[in-house]
């Protein structure tokens, strides 16, 4: 398979002093690259901070190979104007490194998490020492194999192959230190000589998948607009009129026009907008479909105790709850044929995390770093995000303000608002299921007793209660627990209550968040808030995601 829009960082050495013998580094980075050149690459884009001494013979070496484009990233915004781009270098972005180092940042971290955020691997010229500075080639090793990123380690003055450092299963497992003390031993072990088929393999651990891709969302047919029109919209009506009207919402601000107009947030929102629309649909299908399913198997019940008043039409319905039964098994056996429970959880993972990627992108994170594991939903949003590249151009004052109030009023501000108007329409709805529960349960219990006491009385007076009277009171003794079963049902597939705690929870900790942030907040602290909320929202889709099992229709009966 091929590694598409493969993003390969490349740090190393700024010191001529570090880099030793300016042949052998040379020969080492073309023999890196040309390993590279047997892994299937297709369209792959160097990423390099482009300062004096390793990063230009890298740019070099990546062009004689014939690779690919090259996006720098620099960390002050004079450097290099942006109408006079280097030779070779298609795109570039631009920090402002003076407002982070005037804040007591350092500017060179702040590039070199830049560029690990998009990386799928990273290259290294480098001793194989620990770091002389914040923002050195260690820690960009460090921050990669925290990302789960593998490292091509080409070690400066020594004519040796390159390496394979590989990331830890958890960064839980290792310790940056021991490792670079375990480098130094020289154990094989953890950096093997690399081969074409381990970089393969490093990648793939990535989340490639030539198949995954977003397309265009598939012109309904006229069955499926009739059908979206009339029984998929039992959910909205039953949410509408069990939980009311939702208020007091805080308009979405919108995107800044330049941010619209950026290619490869333009990529990210086409992808988004269509998962978005087919995660609303599948939501839809699956839960009216529960409803359907449930309100059937209640209204079978009551179909099926009928002869009780009735006994002159029961074979009607004996053959109308047959048919009740059968329409149910079909719904049933259908939905789990296309296993709709599962590709709903998919559709709904993938729909959040582009509508993250988005916010990510703007501010030069990646919201799939902080998700748990490589599901078909996260190695999607990866792909996308390697088609649409870095932001370009200069993140001055006037962009961080545009975008990063954009970005945080997307992750924070708007989602806040959401998941409380959320949170309390559940719990509402949650309420009225319960309450609807227990007026049916007294209502069954104030028959039952008037009927008792009815059917005491009439001994007593020698008098005989009407059939219908006992049959009523028979589909009673059917009905109403069949509505409780059913109560139990829905929430157990829909989890009302759980759904408004978690809601609620989100709302309180995005509120925090958002407070934390100072009133012109830089780059930097916009960042950590953004990863902050990013993790919030990627560990509730995870634990969403967990409970696909629990979401499969129940057939009611």
């Amino acid at each position: 398979m091929g590694f598409r829009d493969a993003q390969i960082a490349f740090a190393g050495h700024n010191r001529a002093t570090h880099i030793g013998n300016r042949k052998a580094a040379e020969a080492g980075l073309a023999a890196g690259f040309a390993l590279l050149g047997k892994t299937e690459l297709a369209s792959p884009r160097l990423l390099t901070g482009l300062a004096d001494g390793a990063d230009v013979l890298a740019v070099a070496a990546w062009r004689k190979a014939g690779l690919g484009p090259i996006h720098a990233v620099y960390p002050f915004l004079t450097d290099t104007p942006p109408d006079e781009p280097p030779e070779g270098v298609e795109t570039a972005t631009w920090i402002d490194g003076a407002a982070l180092e005037a804040a007591g940042s350092s500017a060179h971290l702040a590039q070199t998490r830049w560029l690990i955020a998009a990386a799928d691997l990273l290259v290294v010229l480098w001793d194989g020492k620990a770091g002389r500075g914040a923002g050195g080639t260690a820690d960009a090793v460090r921050l990669a194999l925290d990302a789960g990123v593998a490292v091509l380690w080409i070690e400066p003055d020594r004519d040796a192959a390159p390496r394979l450092i590989s990331p830890p299963a958890s960064s839980r497992d290792y310790d940056f230190m021991e490792l670079l003390e375990q480098l130094d031993r020289g154990l094989d072990r953890v950096a093997p000589p690399a081969t074409a088929k381990a970089i393969s393999a490093a990648l793939t651990a990535r989340g490639f998948d030539e198949a995954e891709s977003v397309t265009a969302f598939p012109e309904p047919s006229g069955l499926d607009r009739l059908l979206h029109t009339t029984l998929w919209r039992t959910y909205a009506v039953f949410r509408r009129v069990l939980g009311g009207s939702v208020r007091g919402g805080i308009p979405a601000i919108p995107p800044p026009a330049d941010l619209l107009a950026a290619p490869g947030f333009e990529a990210l929102t086409a992808a988004y907008i269509v998962a978005d629309r087919q995660a609303d649909q599948l939501a839809s299908i699956h839960r009216s479909q529960q409803l359907l399913l449930l309100a059937a198997a209640v209204l079978a019940t009551a179909i099926g105790v009928s002869p009780a008043v009735w006994p002159q039409i029961k074979i009607y319905a004996v053959l109308s709850e047959l048919t009740l039964a059968l329409i149910a098994l079909a719904v049933w056996s259908g939905a789990e044929r296309a296993s709709r429970h599962e590709r709903w959880g998919v559709a709904r993972r993938l729909a959040e995390q582009l509508r993250l990627e988005r916010a990510a992108w703007a501010l030069g994170l990646s919201s799939v770093e902080d998700a748990d594991g490589l599901g078909p939903a996260v190695r999607t949003a990866r792909a996308v995000r390697r088609r649409s590249g870095l932001a370009s151009g200069a993140f001055d004052a006037q962009r961080v303000s545009r975008w990063g109030g954009w970005a945080i009023d997307e992750l924070l501000t708007s989602q806040a608002a959401y998941h409380k108007r959320q949170g309390h329409r559940n719990e509402v709805i949650d309420h009225r299921i319960h309450a609807g529960e227990n007026l049916s349960f007294a209502v069954f219990v104030v028959c039952l007793a008037a009927f008792a006491i009815a059917h005491e009385a009439a001994r007593v007076a020698d008098f005989e209660l009407p059939h219908w009277l006992g049959g009523a009171v028979l589909m009673l003794s059917a009905i109403i627990p069949a509505i409780g079963a059913a109560s139990l049902a829905l929430e157990a597939n829909l989890g009302f209550r759980e759904q408004s705690e978690r809601s609620h929870f989100l709302a309180e900790r995005l509120i925090t968040i958002r407070a934390s942030l100072s009133k012109a907040p830089r780059l930097d602290e916009l960042q950590r808030a953004a990863k902050e909320a990013i993790r919030l929202h990627n560990s509730r889709e995870d634990r969403w995601g967990a409970e696909a099992a629990r979401r499969r229709l129940l057939r009611g009966g």
